[in-house]
């Protein structure tokens, strides 16, 4: 075959690949359907052959531009990185791949609740018989005053306007919300031993509460507490159960190998885990907002009974989207 020949028959096909090209650029390749991909595909793959033939038979400069863009072209449909679609991404992790993981380990966030749920009895129970328990229970923080005594000095900074300012709100945040990620990451973390430290970690923090709870109520302040509390507590206590659940995924994968090398089933293990901790991420964010804002902001200037009323339909909202919400069908990424 001579050049002439060549050219004759090649152009036909190189033709045909740049409309496909052109059709494929303004769209996308999927747009083309199955058959006209599979044409798109095959038309490259000999265009990428007939360059060098084309080299080799001397064509001409132009002969040889025209196919090596073609080329080119070709490679950058067919083998670009697909688009970042952040957006699309971090809705489909929140509306889908986070509450069906959590779903999946049900029985692990069942244990650590009721490690946490053992923590509470054992601190409210142990407190409310013998009161001298909470210098036990209690941080050295709250043992210098009584709780009347606290609530009234802050419910008198309030009234004379003395509560802390925006910068003082962000300080705090910052601060809270530092705090609160070292906790997750220490009940993850510890999952690695078999899972028991986490569980210990988890119940402890029940016991605190607990015992610092009974110690407000039976001061005649119990509803500050809980105004205080449980704003920000229900999405703390709930990042710190999801962080627990992601440990004892990681305890599970050194207990049970099930049949795979224990440090393959541990990275298994963790990249689900991870997922757990995203979406406690997310929550730490919130709840450290809340709590250096909201949590602060006592009576007058803000009555208890919408404090609490809006930390319970927070956490109804909260648990009904992780565990009630559909998830709807997946999606590729």
């Amino acid at each position: 075959m001579n050049l002439s020949e060549f050219l004759s028959a090649r152009r036909p096909s190189w033709q045909e690949l740049d409309r496909l090209l052109a059709r494929a650029e303004q769209r996308e390749v999927g747009d083309l359907g199955h058959e006209r991909a599979r044409r798109l595909v095959d038309l490259y793959r000999r265009a990428s052959a007939d360059l060098v033939q084309a080299r080799t038979y001397g064509a001409g400069v132009e002969v040889t531009r025209y196919v090596e863009a073609l080329v080119a072209r070709g490679y950058a449909l067919l083998y670009a990185a697909p688009a970042l679609r952040v957006g699309a991404s971090l809705l489909d992790f929140f509306r889908r791949r986070f509450p069906a993981r959590l779903r999946s380990e049900a029985r692990a966030f069942g244990l650590v609740t009721a490690a946490f749920a053992a923590g509470l009895l054992l601190g409210g129970v142990t407190t409310a018989i013998d009161p001298e328990a909470a210098r036990l229970f209690v941080p050295a923080q709250h043992q210098g005053f009584r709780p009347a005594e606290r609530v009234r000095a802050d419910e008198e900074r309030q009234a004379a306007g003395e509560g802390p300012g925006s910068l003082d709100h962000a300080a705090f945040s910052s601060f809270l919300f530092t705090h609160n990620i070292s906790v997750s990451i220490t009940c993850f973390a510890l999952g690695v031993a078999w899972g028991l430290p986490t569980l210990l970690l988890i119940g402890w923090h029940g016991v605190f509460i607990a015992a610092l709870g009974v110690e407000y109520a039976r001061d005649g302040v119990g509803t500050f507490f809980f105004a205080w509390i449980l704003p920000h507590g229900i999405p703390e206590m709930t990042c710190m159960l999801l962080a627990g659940t992601a440990g004892l995924m990681l305890g599970r994968g050194v207990l049970w190998p099930r049949g795979l090398p224990r440090g393959a089933r541990v990275r298994e293990e963790a990249r689900g885990a991870l997922e757990l901790l995203g979406g406690a991420a997310a929550l730490l964010i919130v709840s450290g907002l809340i709590e250096g804002t909201l949590s602060q902001i006592h009576e007058p200037t803000l009555p208890y009974a919408a404090k609490i009323g809006f930390a319970l339909v927070f956490g109804a909202l909260l648990h009904g989207w992780l565990w009630l919400w559909p998830m709807g069908g997946s999606r590729r990424e």
